[in-house]
């Protein structure tokens, strides 16, 4: 396991869609992703990796991952699935006042949807289709399969506020201990953050508290730390904001820390110019 969470993949096209069946040829590690995803498992069962959090995945199972939200597969045999990256645009031009598209990625609970015989085939039939414009070279492919997403997404919307399935549960609950730290070391980034602090403010012995961070999220406290600020310091950089002012709002104490920290982290310097993004030529789990 890397020191810092990896980042996999870019993304140029609005959306992207994915149709395998296979087994990862080697173990996939803690990732996210810029870009927001949906899978749907055809058939086979696993394991899933969501934020520290195991479930069992089953045939029909949806799975919508948030932008940024840490997670992996662990798939022993061939199953089969279709993954679509999303990017944030794609939602956000998408959306309505009434209807956020990007919340069916984020609402508590809900990442796994395992939904009734009936709303699974429609939500099926949805993706089949979508799959099948995109294959097509007929006039309007573009309009159509970005038309056939949003109401596949418009329909999880609908269905999650009904509330109309069981949340599905993790297999191994989270210690409480640990979402707590998730939440403190979130709501205080921009300000000094010490192993020894939190581990003085949770009541727990440093070395103990170490170990339990990292059993339950896969990364060491500072390498979370450090990303987390490097990934706040990258977005007040996209709303305009100088590198210099972004560093030391999202908690660096030194500048030059910062530089060799966000070019080791993105392959550029804070200040340098050119595409950030590069076509995903691969698919990451």
């Amino acid at each position: 396991m890397n020191e810092t969470y990896q980042k996999r993949g870019y993304l140029l096209e609005s959306f992207r869609l994915f149709h395998m069946r296979d087994i990862p040829k080697e173990k996939v590690e803690y990732h996210y992703h810029e870009f927001y995803k949906l899978l749907i498992v055809l058939s086979g069962t696993g394991g899933y990796w969501i934020d520290g959090e195991r479930y069992q995945l089953e045939s029909g199972d949806v799975v919508l991952l948030d932008r940024r939200l840490i997670h992996r597969p662990e798939f022993e045999r061939e199953y089969e699935r279709v993954i679509i990256y999303i990017s944030p645009e794609f939602l956000e031009t998408c959306s309505a006042g009434d209807c956020a598209l990007a919340d069916c990625f984020s609402r508590p609970g809900q990442h796994i949807l395992r939904l009734p015989v009936r709303d699974r085939e429609r939500f099926l039939g949805l993706i089949r289709t979508l799959e099948e414009e995109l294959g097509s070279a007929e006039a309007g492919k573009d309009i159509l399969s970005g038309a056939l997403l949003a109401r596949a997404l418009v329909e999880v919307y609908r269905l999650q506020q009904r509330g109309a399935f069981p949340a599905v549960q993790p297999l191994r609950p989270r210690d409480a201990r640990v979402a707590e730290m998730l939440r403190y070391i979130e709501a205080h980034l921009g300000e000094e953050i010490s192993v020894e602090t939190l581990a003085e403010h949770f009541f727990l012995s440093r070395y103990h508290m170490m170990r339990l961070f990292r059993e339950h999220t896969g990364i060491t406290i500072h390498a979370y730390i450090q990303d987390r600020r490097l990934m706040n310091a990258r977005d007040l950089m996209g709303q305009g904001v100088g590198a210099t002012e972004a560093c030391y709002k999202a908690g660096f104490n030194s500048y030059c820390t910062f530089c060799r920290a966000y070019n080791r982290r993105f392959g550029r310097s804070p200040t340098g110019r050119g595409d950030k993004k590069l076509l995903v030529e691969e698919t990451y789990e």
